[in-house]
């Protein structure tokens, strides 16, 4: 492979494909080509930064509602235990230490989950 230090317009020139008066046009159209390919270069990397904002986002928002599934499921699990109360209030029936702690337990981790979906958007 031999090595040619000469540009392509100049070896076309040599051919005769083109003469010395297309140059200047010539350097025009490279000019404008070499522009934009800047802008097209600065447009990636335009693109590239919303495309990871939006991967953020995304995952951030899927956090969010992984959180919000589980207050749903607390929350089921919070009107059973009301339902079963409810029964033994009607029947008279005391309720457990068992029962109390695992109805606290529930409301607990339900206000934890509710602060942490809280504090997490409004950090977005």
């Amino acid at each position: 492979a031999v090595v040619s230090t000469q540009s392509t317009g100049e070896e076309l020139i040599e051919l005769g494909v083109l003469d010395d008066s297309d140059n200047e046009s010539e350097d025009e159209v490279l000019n404008e080509l070499l522009s934009k390919q800047q802008e097209l270069r600065e447009l990636v990397e335009y693109n590239r930064a919303q495309l990871n904002l939006l991967q953020e986002t995304a995952l951030e928002y899927m956090k969010q509602q992984e959180v919000r599934h589980k207050i749903d499921q607390i929350d089921d699990e919070v009107c059973d235990t009301y339902r079963n109360f409810m029964l033994k209030k009607h029947k008279k029936l005391p309720y457990s230490k068992k029962e109390k702690e695992q109805a606290n337990k529930l409301l607990a981790d339900r206000e934890q989950l509710n602060k942490l979906l809280l504090e997490n958007c409004f950090m977005t």
